[in-house]
C-alpha cells in the first residue's frame, strides 16, 4: 500500500492498536474483535515471539482491510524483515537513522520515538511524517501542547500510558493518532475470549477520538 494511503487511514481512524505477547492462534481473533470495532491500523511488537509469523499471517489474511505494522523496530536488519514479512509500516521507540533510511529506501512509513525537541528536528530533518511522542503518559499532555508552539508542523502519535481518562487531553493538545497497547489489547480480555468486550473497547477508543478532535 502506498504510503499516503498508510498516513491517511491512521490519521482518519486515530489509533493503532499495539499487540504485544499474544499467542499466534489468538491474533486473527484480536484483529477481527478490533477492525469490528473500528480500528483498521494494526502493529505486532518485534519483542513478540512468531512477530514475523504474526505479521505475515495478518497481512495475507486482513491486509485487504487493515493496515498491517511493526513496532519495537529497533534496527535496519528488523525494518528489512518486517517490511518482507508484509509490513506497510514500522514504529520505533527510539530514533534511528539506519532504521529510517531502511524504512524510506522501500517507500514505507517510520514512526520513530521522540521525547525531546532536538529529537523531533532530527527526525524532520531525516524526512519523518509522523513522530511517536514516547512515553507520552509520562510526559503528559501539556508537554505535547508547549513543543508545538515552535513546532506546530510536527505530527504527534503519542504512545504509552494513553487511556481513556486522558486521551482527550491529548487529541485537544494536537496529536493526530494515538498507539494503544494494553489498555485496548488488553490481556485478561483475550484470556478470558471475550473478545466483544475487545470490540467494544475498539468503539470506545475511536468515539473517544472523534468526540476530542478540533
Amino acid at each position: 500500500m502506498e504510503k499516503w494511503k498508510v498516513i491517511r487511514t491512521i490519521e482518519e481512524t486515530g489509533i493503532i492498536a499495539i499487540v504485544r505477547g499474544t499467542k499466534p492462534q489468538e491474533m486473527m481473533r484480536i484483529a477481527s474483535a478490533l477492525y469490528n470495532g473500528g480500528v483498521k491500523v494494526i502493529e505486532v511488537t518485534c519483542n513478540t515471539p512468531g512477530y514475523l509469523g504474526m505479521i505475515e499471517q495478518l497481512a495475507g489474511e486482513m491486509g485487504e482491510k487493515m493496515i498491517i505494522g511493526a513496532g519495537t523496530v529497533l534496527n535496519a536488519p528488523t525494518a528489512q524483515s518486517v517490511i518482507d514479512a508484509g509490513a506497510t509500516f514500522a514504529l520505533a521507540p527510539d530514533l534511528n537513522p539506519e532504521v529510517i533510511k531502511a524504512l524510506h529506501e522501500k517507500n514505507r512509513l517510520i514512526i520513530p520515538g521522540v521525547a525531546t525537541p532536538t529529537e523531533m528536528v532530527q527526525a524532520q530533518r531525516l524526512g519523518v511524517d509522523l513522530m511517536k511522542l514516547f512515553p507520552a503518559g509520562a510526559l503528559g499532555a501539556r508537554f505535547l501542547k508547549e513543543v508545538r508552539g515552535p513546532l506546530a508542523d510536527i505530527r504527534f502519535i503519542p504512545v504509552g500510558g494513553i487511556n481513556l481518562t486522558n486521551i482527550g487531553e491529548f487529541a485537544e493538545a494536537g496529536a493526530v493518532a494515538f498507539g494503544i497497547g494494553g489498555e485496548l489489547v488488553n490481556k485478561s480480555v483475550i484470556d478470558s475470549g471475550s473478545y466483544d468486550q475487545l470490540t467494544k473497547r475498539a468503539e470506545d477508543f475511536i468515539e473517544a477520538v472523534r468526540r476530542h478532535r478540533h
